[in-house]
């Protein structure tokens, strides 16, 4: 009898200690965190960089918004009045004609009043606004004469060559305009830290 007892109680222990080990390995098991959730929360909370302005109408994007709206990827640079070539490379962004788009119905013709975070605005026209710019040569930026004229895609651009554009000399954002030949066009129609642009009915 008391060597039953005695098998009876061994188990009874040996099944507490297999009870507690499991608890005590689940409660220390790595807690996995809802990733999807922590991104969600975290751009809801990232401040907005650009605003669309349109009547009366008021459309604030941050980098992600951009970034999952069609993108267009080409080269281009751009002829400074001093003679010099500069910000030749792949520029990645979205067409100006796919923000405007996104007012229904789009305004047709419209022009464009861009502004900068350092006070700078520039005002484009329809004309500009489809391509129709003057083009450079790329092999003699001291000519100041154009070798050609139009073809060109108007970008609000966030990359460069892949990456991020550089917040300290262009800010997150800036004006470009692009084609895949790499044309030069005018320096005066690059504008940087871009933060906000209004569409203006004709």
């Amino acid at each position: 009898m008391t060597t039953k007892t005695n098998k009876i109680l061994s188990a009874a222990v040996v099944i507490a200690i297999i009870v507690s080990v499991a608890v005590l390995v689940y409660v220390n098991l790595p807690k996995q965190t809802d990733s999807s959730s922590e991104d969600n929360t975290a751009h809801k909370t990232t401040p907005p960089v650009f605003t669309l302005i349109y009547d009366d109408q008021q459309t604030n994007f941050t980098i992600g918004d951009l970034a999952q709206l069609e993108t267009y990827t080409a080269k281009g640079g751009y002829r400074t009045q001093s003679g010099m070539i500069k910000g030749v490379g792949n520029y990645t962004g979205v067409n100006i004609s796919t923000l405007v788009s996104m007012f229904h119905p789009a305004p047709l013709p419209y022009s464009l009043r861009v502004y900068s975070e350092d006070g700078k605005n520039l005002s484009i026209n329809y004309s500009t606004i489809l391509g129709n710019v003057d083009i450079y040569n790329p092999d003699n930026a001291s000519d100041p004469n154009p070798i050609g004229k139009g073809g060109v895609t108007m970008v609000l651009a966030y990359q460069y060559e892949g990456n991020w554009l550089n917040e300290s000399s262009d800010g997150k954002l800036k004006i470009v305009f692009l084609d895949e030949q790499g044309s030069i066009t005018a320096g005066y129609l690059w504008l940087y830290k871009v933060t906000s642009i209004k569409i203006i009915t004709e």
